[in-house]
């Protein structure tokens, strides 16, 4: 699912973000407002463009993580000799693993003259509001109108202003 992020104005029309359909019904679902309930900043910067044109700016951050494990193991062995006698091997093993991964993000933008445009990066938590609309036919044809709330999943956001 993909939704518009920003908050429309009064005068806006709704994003439609999901339509389905079965031999006798249809539905589709629209978001209205889009509102950030908080931001949590991790990275602030800035570019100040002291000429008399515009210029380009870019901000970028990165991430990585290095996950680690090992894989270890046990070999053992009885030698028997004679009656009483015996001789007895154990061979430990252990393998360090590790992987990372990791991803860039940026924003490229243009920077007015004697400006300066700040590049924020940080978490965002968001609440959707919106409804959906299903037309239903069975002994009859109705449509009904149901108002939802969603609690989007925290995610990682560049502010540019």
């Amino acid at each position: 699912m993909v939704v518009l992020v920003g908050a429309p104005t009064a005068s806006a029309a709704p994003n439609k973000i999901d339509c389905g359909q079965t031999r006798s019904s249809s539905w589709c679902s629209y978001v209205t407002q889009n509102i950030v309930d908080s931001k949590t900043i991790g990275y602030r910067d800035s570019i100040t463009n002291g000429r008399n044109y515009a210029i380009s700016g870019h901000c970028e951050a990165n991430t990585s993580k290095t996950s680690s494990y090992s894989i270890g193991s046990t070999l053992g062995t009885e030698i028997k000799a004679g009656i009483f006698g015996g001789v007895k091997a154990e061979i430990n093993s252990n393998i360090e693993k590790s992987m990372t991964t990791g991803y860039v993000t940026s924003a490229t933008f243009k920077i007015p003259k004697n400006s300066t445009v700040y590049c924020d990066r940080g978490i965002v938590n968001e609440r959707l509001k919106g409804y959906t609309k299903l037309h239903a036919c069975g002994g009859g044809c109705s449509t009904t109108t149901k108002n939802w709330t969603f609690q989007a999943p925290a995610r990682l956001r560049w502010w540019i202003y």
